[in-house]
């Protein structure tokens, strides 16, 4: 199935819809520290701290898009110091219905426009909450979700 998101201005000349559908979703690691297993009761909510990493990747020949988020649980103890206590690495593959369109190359670099970068950033965090709560749902962590975050803050900065 693929969705039809808002249309995107590309580079100030004429609006593209953007077309994507979800190609794959895999579960590439989970591990829980033996931080996890010294705990004899559920942490207060206020000192988890989530660390997010989103590294994405152009297949052109497929017309993919793949997105790898790697999210990383600590216990805040203070200022200075956190313990991890959990990650998950999730890759989540989206076909790009009319990638020419969409996906530029000019002098062999790649320019993703924005609106992609922050929709796909946006499903591959929501993919992997959903796959973090189900590896903790019967752990001491099971407080722990991962909260709402805007997607734009994956964006590059120097745009």
């Amino acid at each position: 199935m693929t969705s039809n998101t808002p249309a995107m201005e590309n580079q100030g000349k004429k609006t593209i819809p953007l077309k994507i559908g979800i190609n794959d979703i895999k579960f590439l690691h989970f591990e829980l520290t033996t931080r996890v297993q010294e705990l004899k009761e559920p942490l207060p909510y206020n000192v988890y701290e989530f660390q997010f990493e989103m590294q994405s990747h152009i297949a052109e020949s497929e017309k993919l898009m793949n997105v790898q988020i790697t999210i990383t649980l600590y216990e805040k103890q203070s200022a200075e110091t956190k313990i991890e206590l959990a990650k998950i690495i999730t890759l989540t593959s989206f076909r790009v219905v009319n990638f020419d369109e969409v996906i530029t190359k000019n002098n062999n670099i790649i320019n993703i426009p924005n609106q992609l970068i922050a929709v796909a950033a946006g499903i591959a965090i929501s993919t992997s909450r959903g796959m973090f709560v189900m590896n903790v749902k019967d752990t001491i962590i099971s407080n722990a979700i991962i909260p709402i975050i805007n997607p734009q803050d994956f964006l590059p900065k120097n745009t």
